[in-house]
């Protein structure tokens, strides 16, 4: 039978995803390239926000209007934490926890001998290591995301993750060192290790993050190693210290932010305030050469102010930012955020998440033209519609460039040209 599943939220669930195709596959099922066309569609969802709930409500509608004999299944972390609410919906035939999603081809096969509504969402509580599961190695790209934790401890006000991912599970070493060589294996250039809070890595099984980015840089074949969202928190200087003794890390860093106001960090319940915030991005600056950085940044969170504002905007001019991923905050049932007084009407938020963006499009510009003359490493990886090929620096920097040979897959020293929008756009050396 021909499958198709479609995926919210962030790289845990993308890296989820490629791995629940792989596992399907292996039991004999076949990926479809639309919705539209599948007989079983998966739907991995995300609960972060209120806003990725009712997105998923709104595709689950749309999937069985357009196909509605299809076996529609969901799983991910609204399948976790909202079943009860999911399984209401007439559309859905199956429901999958994040607890069980190595079973998700055998529950399927059930459903398929059974046609009985099915919902199996096991305690995420109950899980205390990491889980066995088949990692897709198979060579779709030049970059493989590869996770190596799971869950999170820090139940940050505003966030229903804990509940939907469980505590902090680390993949052990050796697990992650034969990932990596079979990712090497099949060619891919670039590994980016994830997690739902990559920074407490190890903390489960008495090993760090570096001890990670240790092992996954000393596989052979494998030339660059990037990370995912960082909590700046927890990248200590003995952290920073080991990382910058690793060649193939790659200069970028995701570090989480959510706020640049003091009063909102600490009623969003993180565990660190601007000042450490900024003291940690300089600290970086110092000890990696051409550093840059991108983020999360959550605008409209409720009492906040225009001076609360202003904070953010300030911080993101201070620290530079190559990206800033900017949302409104929305109402998360289950949240201690749910019951604060001082919610922000939804005009002010949007307001505020469009002038995010235009001082986040300033800082991306100083930081590509600080790039321009440069000499870089590219990792070419697509060709656009007018046959540029499209890669990015170790920075993260993203290129463009003209090619009589097919540069996909390779990493080309490259010197950096002229800026255009929000690209560098160079001749080939």
């Amino acid at each position: 039978m021909t499958f198709f599943i479609l995926t919210f939220g962030c790289k845990v669930n993308q890296c989820e995803s490629e791995n629940i195709q792989k596992s399907m596959e292996e039991n004999s099922f076949e990926a479809c390239e639309s919705f539209e066309k599948a007989e079983i569609v998966l739907l991995n969802s995300c609960a972060v926000t209120g806003e990725s709930v009712r997105k998923l409500r709104q595709s689950i509608h749309k999937i069985k209007h357009k196909n509605p004999n299809c076996i529609l299944a969901v799983t991910g972390c609204v399948a976790q934490a909202e079943s009860d609410e999911i399984s209401k919906m007439p559309e859905v035939d199956i429901i999958i926890g994040n607890a069980n999603k190595s079973e998700i081809p055998s529950i399927i096969k059930r459903y398929l001998s059974d046609k009985r509504p099915t919902l199996k969402v096991d305690p995420i509580f109950s899980l205390k290591t990491f889980p066995n599961e088949i990692v897709n190695y198979s060579p779709h790209r030049s970059r493989a995301f590869l996770k190596i934790e799971d869950g999170c401890n820090r139940f940050c006000s505003y966030c229903i993750i804990p509940y939907a991912r469980g505590r902090v599970r680390s993949k052990n070493l050796a697990d992650i060192e034969n990932d990596v060589k079979l990712l090497a294996k099949n060619g891919y250039k670039e590994v980016v290790l994830v997690g739902i809070n990559l920074s407490s890595y190890g903390m489960d099984i008495g090993k760090n993050l570096a001890d990670a980015v240790s092992v996954v840089c000393s596989v052979d074949g494998i030339e660059r190693v990037r990370l995912s969202s960082l909590e700046p928190d927890l990248m200590t200087d003995e952290i920073l210290l080991r990382l910058s003794k690793e060649p193939k890390l790659c200069h970028q860093f995701h570090l989480a932010l959510q706020s640049g106001s003091n009063k909102i960090l600490s009623s969003m319940r993180r565990r660190y305030n601007r000042e450490e915030y900024i003291k940690v991005a300089h600290k970086i600056k110092a000890i990696f050469p051409n550093a840059t950085f991108t983020t999360d940044l959550m605008v409209g969170f409720p009492e906040e102010n225009e001076t609360d504002f202003k904070d953010s905007l300030d911080l993101i001019e201070e620290v530079g930012f190559l990206k800033v991923h900017v949302f409104p905050y929305s109402v998360r049932p289950g949240t201690l955020a749910e019951t604060f007084d001082g919610q922000i009407p939804k005009a002010v938020k949007a307001k505020r998440v469009h002038e995010v963006m235009e001082k986040s499009s300033e800082t991306c510009q100083k930081v590509l033209k600080s790039f321009v003359g440069k000499m870089c490493d590219v990792l070419y990886e697509t060709r656009d519609a007018d046959g540029l090929y499209e890669g990015y620096t170790k920075e993260y920097v993203p290129v463009k460039t003209k090619s009589p040979e097919d540069l996909r897959g390779k990493i080309i020293p490259t010197k950096m040209g002229t800026v255009k929008d929000n690209y560098i756009l160079c001749e080939y050396i």
